[in-house]
């Protein structure tokens, strides 16, 4: 928020002002209520195949049998450890079912009404505070219930790392789409998504919860803007 070389009384000076505009954004989020922070998850039964995540019926498998419904695609690493985010889950072939818990969370279609309104008054300050306000809120939204899976799940600390599309290891959005089809966010959430799988409202966010304990955060040497580029 334009602090980042700012140091001694500068600092002091330009952080009150900040604590300042955040306090009273706060007061008129909650007067005049533009922020509706939501979100669903679920679990379902999965196992892994080579890069693909394979995602099972959970009422077939309560059934004693195996349904497909879909399958996420991961890139791996081509250089390091070659790693892909299927590793960390139960192959095929050793016969035993893991789980995986999917996330989205968004805070709803007014927050980009309001910012394009006020980009379209020249009012560019408030527009810059207001989107920045609305992204860290659906940031704190995906964190709340990534914590709350997590509880659920009874995972120990710093286990059941949150990956969301678009980003190092999962670059590609395409599997948004599958996403949208496993858990109904378009009719519960309002959401959609556009032809280039990005989610809408823009401060949304998606992803998938690992639980298995050797998870990490790590970039397969392929950005986005790689990816568009190539294409």
């Amino acid at each position: 928020m334009g602090a980042k070389n700012t140091h001694g009384a500068a600092w002091k000076k330009l952080k009150a002002e900040y604590d300042t505009r955040l306090d009273a954004m706060r007061r008129d989020a909650l007067n005049d209520p533009w922020l509706f922070p939501q979100g669903m998850y679920g679990y379902w039964p999965a196992q892994s195949t080579l890069n693909e995540l394979i995602i099972y019926d959970p009422e077939s498998y309560l059934k004693g049998s195996l349904r497909e419904v879909t399958r996420l695609s991961f890139p791996r690493q081509e250089a390091e450890e070659h790693l892909s985010l299927s590793d960390y889950f139960s192959p095929v072939e050793s016969g035993v079912i893991d789980v995986v818990a999917l996330q989205v969370v968004t805070v709803g279609l007014k927050a980009t009404e309001i910012f394009d309104q006020l980009q379209s008054q020249n009012r560019y300050t408030e527009a810059y505070f207001t989107h920045g306000l609305a992204v860290q809120m659906a940031e704190a939204t995906a964190d709340y219930l990534h914590q709350h899976i997590r509880r659920e799940m009874g995972l120990q600390p710093e286990q059941g790392k949150r990956y969301s599309w678009g980003y190092p290891a999962i670059p590609e959005l395409s599997d948004h789409r599958k996403v949208f089809n496993l858990l109904p966010v378009e009719a519960e959430l309002g959401m959609q998504l556009s032809p280039a799988y990005q989610l809408i409202p823009e401060q949304s966010t998606a992803a998938i919860i690992v639980h298995h304990p050797a998870a990490k955060y790590f970039n397969i040497g392929e950005s986005r803007i790689d990816q568009l580029t190539r294409s």
